[in-house]
Order: C-alpha cells, then structure tokens, then sequence
C-alpha cells in the first residue's frame, strides 16, 4: 500500500502577495531575494517623527521618538535642573538642614555603622540616631531594631 504525499496548500508570499507552493510548511516567501527586500522594507528602514521639546518647544525630527525627548542634550540638561531648583524650592528649609546634617553624619563615620562597623558598600541600608552629645550617629537596620528592643 502506497501512501501518497499531501501536498501543503498553495500560500501568498509575504514580501509581494504573489501565490507559491512552499517547499515547507513554515515557508512565508517565494524566494530568497523576495525575503531580504521585505526584511529591508520593514525593519532597515528609518522612521523620522516631528516632535515638539517640552523645555524650549522647538520642534525637531528624530529617528528615536521613543526615546529622545528633549532637541539637544543641553536642553534636557536645563529641564533637570529646573526640575531640582523646584523640588529644592519647595523643600522647606528644615528639611534641607536635617538633609545636610544627615549626610555629614554619614561622612564623618565613613558611611559605616559605628556599632558593628559594616557599611554601605556591603548592602546596609544604613541610618541616623541621636547621639548622647546631641549630634547624629551612624547605625544600620539591624543595630537600630536591636537598640529599639532593648
């Protein structure tokens, strides 16, 4: 008994449209050549978008809408900026003092807890308590909860 061959249905060519047998079912193009200008066409090609910078409103075109914002490099720069001096603005100035104080605690003990002496750069999130002198001191989470256990 013979078998005989089932023959896969007759496809469209992706790239032009035009009718072929494939040679495999998982076959999309009539050739070769009929691949590459499709994959030329579709994805080697740029796209150029006009887009409006939201710091100086210039329009400009570029070919990377989804990540370029800003005209120039400058631009985005100046709009970071404004962005910090309104933060900093809207801060109030005790905030920015026990900001200040907090960093120079960490500075001054080396950005390590001065009870068990581990520090940043070995994953310690790390804090500031009072001292007995009145000023701040460096600790890290788990010398905090067992100082507050106590």
């Amino acid at each position: 008994m013979s078998r005989k061959k089932t023959r896969t249905p007759a496809k469209l060519c992706k790239g032009c449209g035009i009718g072929f047998s494939p040679k495999d079912k998982r076959q999309k193009y009539h050739s070769e050549d009929c691949r590459k200008d499709y994959y030329v066409r579709h994805y080697f090609t740029k796209v150029v978008v006009e887009k409006t910078c939201p710091n100086c409103l210039t329009v400009f075109r570029t070919s990377m809408p989804l990540k370029q914002t800003y005209c120039t490099p400058e631009c985005r720069v100046e709009a970071r900026n404004k962005r910090i001096d309104t933060v900093t603005a809207s801060m109030s100035a005790e905030r920015i003092t026990h900001l200040t104080e907090r960093f120079a605690a960490f500075e001054k003990d080396g950005f390590k807890c001065t009870y068990c002496g581990r520090g940043r750069d070995e994953g310690v999130k790390l804090d500031t308590v009072n001292d007995d002198k009145g000023g701040l001191r460096t600790i890290c989470g788990e010398c905090k909860a067992g100082k507050e256990a106590e």
